[in-house]
């Protein structure tokens, strides 16, 4: 498929450019006194017109990329000038050999008009290609450039999401620890949980985008884990509104929010409380989550806080710019995550 439309592209300009010079070789005849239409009108025009074209190729392909470019524009300056000399002195002796050997009935112009008449057709033909050459190497350099940013970003994308997933696995696995500590029956089914998260973070994470129902699912059993190793009094709601069949999302986007809620909201003394919502309107994505803070003294905040929130707001800025909104308040007392995200369906 790639090499047929560099196929296309390839005859489209050739194309292109032979039209040009049709029409450029025409221009002379576009005149009602028919008697200047000769075999030696024809001729001279035909033979003026392979000058121009060579000039314009060799501008094109040789001057500019290896002088113009560079920066060596004295240099540059002077071959085109002695190229259209070249073409001028050129083209004068063809017309004195060409009058020797064919009739013709055209008056003959000076010596000087001769020599001067293609100067310029010979600027024109340079300024075209000049501009169509700085036009095209400009529009190849901002490809390269948007190639090498779109480069950059995925491979930084990639680099984020490589984190994400280990930090992730890391805080399950402690969690399990600690129900094996304490000797829990919940333990085995703890596991089967982290088994299924895993087939999930193994084989779903590694597509591009995924159905945000397989995502909803995803955090379901992440929610469920969790439970496993809270007390009772602890109140986790999950409500989803609308149908998360019908839109795609990055995976492995909305859990950090989520297991940001469960690291600094689940208190054993006080009373806790996480609120994740989940809403679907037409192009809309709505995704919050709210906890109250558990009561721990700033370093200990610090030291837990992890690579997950700081690796999924810059997930957002490099995936949806300019598509999402997302809010984060923290008032020492509730901490709330308010994400929108607008999705091209």
């Amino acid at each position: 498929m790639q090499m047929n439309k560099g196929i296309q592209s390839r005859s489209f300009t050739i194309a292109i450019h032979v039209l040009f010079w049709l029409g450029f070789f025409l221009i002379p005849f576009v005149d009602d006194n028919r008697q200047h239409i000769s075999n030696y009108f024809i001729t001279r025009n035909a033979f003026l017109l392979f000058l121009l074209a060579s000039f314009y190729y060799i501008n094109s392909l040789a001057l500019i990329p290896k002088l113009l470019l560079p920066g060596k524009l004295k240099v540059y300056s002077f071959i085109v000038l002695v190229i259209i000399l070249v073409i001028s002195v050129m083209n004068l002796l063809f017309a004195q050999i060409l009058d020797g050997v064919m009739e013709h009935e055209m008056h003959h112009p000076s010596f000087l008009r001769r020599l001067l008449f293609p100067v310029f057709p010979s600027l024109f033909v340079f300024a075209i290609s000049t501009a169509v050459k700085i036009t095209n190497e400009w529009f190849r350099n901002e490809k390269e450039k948007k190639e090498m940013e779109n480069e950059k970003l995925n491979s930084e994308l990639a680099f984020l999401k490589s984190q994400v997933n280990p930090h992730f696995l890391f805080n399950i696995l402690n969690n399990i620890c600690s129900l094996a500590r304490k000797k829990s029956d919940e333990t085995e089914q703890s596991i089967i949980m982290l088994s299924q998260i895993m087939r999930y973070m193994l084989y779903e994470s590694k597509d591009e985008k995924v159905s945000l129902e397989k995502e909803v699912e995803y955090l379901q059993n992440y929610i469920e884990l969790q439970r496993l190793r809270i007390s009772d009094t602890v109140i986790i709601n999950f409500t989803i509104d609308g149908n998360p069949e019908n839109y795609l999302i990055e995976p492995m986007l909305l859990i950090p929010f989520v297991e940001n809620a469960f690291k600094h909201g689940i208190s054993y003394i006080d009373d806790s409380k996480v609120e994740i919502n989940l809403k679907m309107e037409k192009n809309l994505i709505h995704f919050r989550v709210e906890n109250f803070i558990a009561k721990k003294s700033e370093e200990n905040i610090a030291a837990e806080s992890g690579i997950g929130l700081k690796n999924v707001i810059r997930r957002l800025e490099l995936l949806y710019p300019g598509k999402h909104e997302l809010s984060i308040k923290d008032d020492k007392v509730k901490y709330i995550v308010d994400l929108k995200i607008s999705i091209d369906q």
